[in-house]
């Protein structure tokens, strides 16, 4: 083969390599076209069926609701909330009269009950020691933070509480308000405080007071272990000479809800 020839065909292989390359790339840009035409179509129809509204799709919707409103309703917590406690305490009773401090000790028992629906709620109590002491509180309660009682919770109180002590029967009125401030699940810490309004006894004495309870608790279930330092000063107003009757002490107790 001539020179001239062997060039002709070197021409003619590299114009059959250039032709199927630029073949290869076409056909390569029309399936990549292709593909993004096919996927843009595809999210719009996803996109459409996603927002479209259908008898079948409302029904199903209308019934898992439904299931949904059922499981809630079983496992939500109830309205209604009982406890039973019991406590005691050594009482420490200190009698101030013009300075003079006389101080004696006791043994203190308590028992209480209570039952809430909702925000509001009952409360009453027995007290009794060995110290010529019986009384009870009959109070109204209404929860404005939290709730239950096993929640961190604020809760005012208005109510009755009959003291008999020595014999002389005194009928006060009580105001105040409780706390229950949880710092992990089962640990709690409690405050309370009590004003003792102006009241006249049967014999005549004129007194009024306070009492305040700071403590904390543990829970297990639906039984709490709690203690708790209290204080409770009387002072009597209808005598010569200023007396003031102190009872403080620690007292621990448990209490069972159901």
């Amino acid at each position: 083969m001539t020179k001239s020839g062997l060039l002709e065909n070197r021409r003619m292989r590299y114009l059959n390599r250039s032709i199927l390359l630029f073949f290869v790339a076409l056909l390569t840009a029309s399936n990549a076209s292709a593909y993004d035409f096919n996927a843009g179509i595809r999210k719009k129809q996803e996109a459409k069926q996603a927002k479209r509204w259908s008898l079948s799709e409302w029904l199903a919707q209308k019934s898992r609701n439904q299931l949904m409103d059922t499981w809630l309703s079983y496992n939500e917590p109830s309205p209604y909330e009982f406890f039973l406690s019991v406590d005691t305490s050594n009482v420490e009773q200190e009698n101030t009269v013009n300075s003079n401090v006389t101080t004696q000790t006791f043994r203190n028992y308590r028992g209480s009950i209570g039952a809430f629906v909702t925000m509001v709620g009952l409360y009453g109590e027995y007290e009794s020691s060995d110290e010529e002491l019986e009384q009870w509180k009959a109070l109204f309660m209404f929860r404005i933070l939290g709730s239950s009682d096993q929640s961190t919770n604020l809760t005012l109180h208005y109510g009755l509480m009959n003291q008999d002590f020595n014999n002389d029967v005194t009928q006060f009125q009580v105001a105040g308000a409780r706390m229950n401030f949880y710092l992990i699940k089962a640990f709690a810490l409690t405050g309370q405080y009590d004003h003792i309004f102006e009241a006249e006894s049967e014999q005549g004495v004129l007194q009024e007071g306070h009492r305040y309870e700071a403590g904390a608790f543990i829970e297990y279930g639906a039984l709490r272990i709690y203690g708790s330092y209290y204080a409770e000063n009387i002072e009597i107003l209808s005598v010569l000479a200023p007396t003031t009757r102190t009872r403080q002490g620690v007292l621990f107790g448990g209490r069972l809800y159901f």
